[in-house]
């Protein structure tokens, strides 16, 4: 239930909407310049409310229970034009009236004049009550002047029928802006501020204080308005306590240190009293009257009653302090229902992987809560604890769609709110992510989801070589990644480090998911990768890519760990030969034996057959591998070429790293014919198969073989001289 529908006095106003309407001199000073004087009992001062023409871009709305809304007003102020008023003007100040009339409240309506009229350089307006009366029937303090609207109210009856209650007089020089929305462009003043704070003043929010220059005055005919009975010192002197017509006064009205010290005024701050504007130099029709500029800034709920307004700027409220002040000297205010003014969003959690849901914080104001019960919001009961009040829903579901909020108080269902997509909550992150495969060559990660449900990849991050990206970046807006299923990420920025390097994976919601590293230790990541039980230190893969997780995603504990990834074997390759001892030369082969040892890289298999030279061996699986070759002996420096014959690609050649020594006779030339010819190729066969003292045994293994017949045959030819 709306507000105003529980006020049972008022006056039904009609709101009149303007756009930007510009009313400044050229159409407004149309009208006749001639100053419109009306009787009254209490004459306006020469001053008003103060233009700057500097620009402050500021705006203070309506109060929360303003309704712009034709329905019931808890007060009735009757508006009358003089007869120059422009008409395009007219709605700004029905606007300021609507605005009071659902501010106070009336038994006897209040009458108000509103004038067009000529007034000082830089003045906007001017108001006041019409007469001030006193120690009438009904009046609250003896011996005090009371502006007559509120003086109506206390007496129950008009107690001067025949004029109205307030004349405000608004300028017709300044250029206007009698627009309603408070959007007031930069050269412009707001007409609507400029009537309102008027009424403020016509209302009663005005003193009698004066300054000749030495010494301050108080009282109208000799008695203080209801207004100065509540002003004092910082040390809470009253005003009254000084002798009017005093320097003592005088000073004190001229010391920027005085104060509002009735109780509601009061109340309407968080901490202090309302501060009035005391400048060290008096300002007449500025000082006193008004509360301190410096105080109630632009912008500021409470500036409306300050003595300065500023171009492009607009204050549609009375301000609570102005509001309080109102009450301490009589007048009754609306009764503060129970309200729910705003919820607006705080801080929202990451979508929380393991459960797929997130937190959300909201700040909820309200107003004249119920004194039992509990704050509901989407059905969770807070214990009310004053407004503002910060909220937390807790595991709201992820799913990326908005959220309406519901706001109400269990004991007044009718104190309820409503803010349909307040905010939209995270996409679903219902995915455990582990990685898969690693390519640091190829810049691809796969990752793998072993949750048991689908979902987004939102705050998922990989990191390597001091770089960072969150995977949704790398991705088409909305993938999801179902349950046990992979997907493959290319990451074109990845740093260039196949060589050696270490990639992260996780979620920012707590610890890292999930660690590998190749190649060398001690990368970036590995010092949290080891406190989060990933991996362990100074352990890596040793190969190339693509790393490939070969343990079990889903055990318990998690299997991670350089002994659960695997790489690509680097290529068999033989990376260095080291020459050992050499024999002297035979001279039953005019050989020499020579010690060399191999150095593999990935080396091949136990039992492959290896060519080192002519000669075929078999490798024994060592690594490094030593071999002893038999050689000519030639004197000459030996290359040397080894070839896996399982894998030819696995070849090395060694230029002259052996030095053959120099030969040693002709053990083939068996005739000692000069020659190694056909002759010594007869006798070398019928040694063949000879075992013990056998003169073709070349090389001297006790037995003539093939090896002796190829030791004879790279002799052949030879001359032996």
């Amino acid at each position: 239930m709306m507000r105003w529908n529980l006020l049972t006095l008022g006056l039904l106003l009609t709101s009149m909407s303007y756009g930007q309407n510009v009313c400044g001199p050229k159409a407004l000073q149309a009208h006749d310049a001639t100053p419109q004087n009306h009787p009254s009992h209490f004459e306006l001062s020469d001053f008003g409310l103060q233009g700057t023409g500097e620009a402050s871009h500021t705006s203070v709305g309506t109060p929360h229970w303003y309704s712009a809304a034709p329905g019931p007003r808890s007060a009735i102020l009757n508006l009358e034009f003089g007869p120059l008023f422009p008409e395009e003007a007219k709605p700004a100040v029905e606007r300021a009236v609507d605005i009071w009339s659902q501010s106070i409240e009336t038994v006897i309506p209040v009458n108000v004049l509103a004038i067009w009229d000529s007034l000082s350089p830089s003045i906007l307006g001017q108001g006041g009550p019409y007469e001030v009366v006193h120690d009438f029937d009904g009046a609250q303090e003896a011996n005090r002047q009371y502006p007559i609207a509120l003086a109506n109210q206390l007496a129950g009856e008009d107690l001067n029928p025949a004029a109205p209650d307030m004349v405000i007089k608004i300028a017709k020089d300044p250029s206007w802006y009698v627009g309603l929305d408070g959007q007031v462009p930069d050269t412009l003043y707001d007409m609507v501020t400029v009537a309102l704070h008027e009424m403020g003043h016509g209302l009663g929010f005005i003193g009698s204080a004066n300054h000749n220059g030495n010494s301050g005055f108080l009282g109208f005919q000799g008695i203080p308005f209801i207004f100065d009975q509540f002003v004092e010192e910082s040390d809470q002197t009253s005003v009254l306590d000084y002798i009017s017509g005093t320097v003592t006064l005088g000073n004190v009205l001229e010391s920027d240190a005085l104060y509002w010290g009735g109780e509601n005024g009061e109340e309407a701050l968080d901490f202090g009293r309302p501060r009035l504007y005391a400048p060290t130099n008096w300002a007449p029709g500025a000082s006193f009257s008004h509360l301190r500029e410096n105080s109630y800034p632009n912008g500021d709920a409470n500036s409306l009653m300050t003595p300065f307004l500023n171009t492009a700027e607009s204050i549609h409220t009375p301000g609570p302090v102005a509001l309080g002040m109102m009450q301490d000297m009589g007048w009754n205010l609306p009764p503060v229902l129970c309200s729910l003014l705003d919820v607006v969003t705080s801080t929202q959690t990451a979508c929380n992987p393991l459960t797929n849901t997130y937190t959300q914080v909201l700040q909820v104001t309200y107003e004249n809560a119920p004194e039992t019960g509990n704050l509901v919001v989407n059905g969770v009961s807070f214990p009310i604890t004053g407004s503002p009040q910060t909220v937390s829903l807790t595991n709201l579901t992820s799913d990326g769609a908005p959220v309406d909020v519901n706001v109400s108080f269990s004991e007044n269902l009718d104190c309820s709110l409503t803010a349909p997509a307040l905010f939209t909550a995270p996409e679903s992150c219902c995915v455990l992510l582990r990685l898969a495969e690693v390519n640091p060559e190829a810049k691809t990660v796969t990752v793998r989801n072993v949750a048991d449900c689908e979902g987004g990849l939102s705050g998922q991050v990989i990191k390597s070589g001091g770089a960072q990206a969150f995977l949704t970046d790398l991705l088409p807006p909305g993938v999801t990644l179902a349950a046990d299923a992979t997907l493959t990420i290319s990451w074109p920025d990845w740093p260039d480090n196949a060589a050696g390097g270490d990639l992260t994976l996780h979620d920012q919601v707590g610890a890292y998911d999930d660690y590998v590293q190749w190649g060398t230790p001690g990368n970036v990541g590995q010092v949290l990768a080891n406190i989060y039980n990933l991996w362990t230190p100074n352990t890596y893969l040793v190969g190339l890519p693509p790393y490939t997780y070969e343990g079990d995603p889903y055990a318990n504990p998690a299997e991670q760990g350089v002994e659960y990834w695997s790489a690509v074997p680097f290529p068999c390759a033989i990376l260095d030969m080291t020459v050992g001892a050499t024999s002297e030369c035979n001279p039953l082969g005019n050989v020499f034996t020579q010690e060399l040892e191999f150095a593999f890289q990935s080396p091949p298999p136990a039992g492959d057959v290896i060519l080192v030279q002519d000669s075929m061996v078999v490798y024994d699986g060592a690594n490094p591998w030593s071999v002893v070759m038999t050689l000519p002996a030639t004197g000459e420096a030996v290359d040397i070429t080894a070839t896996v014959m399982g894998d030819p690609a696995c070849t090395a050649t060694y230029v002259a790293e052996v030095m053959a020594p120099e030969g040693c006779g002709c053990p083939t030339d068996l005739n000692n014919g000069g020659f190694v010819d056909v002759t010594d190729l007869l006798l070398f066969l019928t040694d063949y198969g000879c075992m013990s003292g056998c003169t073709a045994d070349f090389n001297g293994d006790d037995i003539v073989n093939v090896n002796d017949l190829l030791i004879f045959l790279t002799s052949y030819g030879d001359s032996c001289n």
